[in-house]
């Protein structure tokens, strides 16, 4: 549970700071990134690997084998995540950078697997 609620907390925390520099994502960007599957590493504290499908839906594994799934939406030019269980289902935003499967957001390195 503790574990949950700290990796849950750095999710949360990664997606509401201030957004990612550098050649940011369009929203067409955004939506080109799915069918995908990306690891993700959350401050630096802990990884986990997301799913995200053309239909909105997002799937995640952490690396203790935890699952979640949720919904993924664009608002305005930001990628927003709404887990059903991690972050107590709050949904995230977070403006994403980069090119060629490798990208970044606010307290987040993204590389598509």
């Amino acid at each position: 549970m503790m574990k949950t609620t700290l990796m849950g907390a750095c999710l949360a925390a990664a997606l509401s700071t201030l957004p990612a520099t550098a050649n940011p994502l369009s929203a067409q960007d955004i939506y080109k990134l799915a069918p995908g599957t990306y690891r993700v590493s959350v401050l630096g504290l802990t990884s986990l690997t997301i799913s995200f499908q053309p239909d909105g839906s997002v799937s995640g594994v952490k690396k203790n084998g935890k699952r979640d799934t949720g919904i993924w939406t664009i608002r305005g030019s930001q990628l927003c995540i709404q887990w059903k269980r991690w972050v107590k289902g709050k949904t995230r935003c977070s403006t994403i950078s980069g090119a060629n499967g490798r990208y970044s957001g606010a307290g987040l390195s993204i590389r598509k697997i």
